[in-house]
């Protein structure tokens, strides 16, 4: 028998058993109909939390590491644009195809991780194009998976990889 790597709780979490987070199973697009600049997604975290969403009070955005632990090249469930991303179908589809994560440079951008290709890298937290944030809680167990690195594609703020 196969292990199930992701357990739909039946409160709107998905709990993986690999890395101990549990996520959200909608992302913040699915919730609003909308995608969010980052002070948004902030403040509906500020919400899930105020609200002790699925009994909980420390939902958060997931590090870089922990939004690539979702990243299955083998899985995928269709993005609201019917394109497929590649997490666990335990997961809604119709959401969006990335996620805003903890990292941050100040106020000025924040690393956007794509569930589409892999990858992720910086972009203005100011801008509302497609994206979307899937908030986690727990202390991500890393020795399963072993993540050392994110792979990155150039900046999306500059051409050649630099900041302003």
């Amino acid at each position: 028998m196969t292990e199930q790597r992701f357990v739909d709780n039946g409160d709107g979490t998905v709990t993986d058993t690999w890395t101990k987070l549990m996520w959200l199973q909608e992302d913040s697009f699915l919730m609003l109909k909308k995608f969010l600049i980052y002070l948004h997604a902030e403040r509906l975290r500020d919400k899930l939390n105020s609200e002790s969403f699925a009994g909980y009070t420390d939902w958060r955005f997931p590090t870089k590491r922990e939004a690539h632990s979702l990243f299955d090249k083998q899985k995928s469930v269709k993005d609201k644009y019917g394109y497929d991303i590649h997490i666990d179908p335990a997961f809604t589809p119709g959401c969006g195809y990335d996620t805003w994560t903890s990292h941050t440079r100040g106020t000025m951008t924040a690393y956007c991780y794509s569930f589409n290709s892999g990858k992720g890298g910086h972009k203005e937290s100011g801008d509302t194009l497609n994206t979307s944030v899937r908030f986690v809680r727990g202390e991500f167990d890393n020795s399963r998976l072993n993540i050392t690195a994110v792979p990155q594609v150039k900046d999306m703020i500059t051409q050649g990889g630099g900041w302003r």
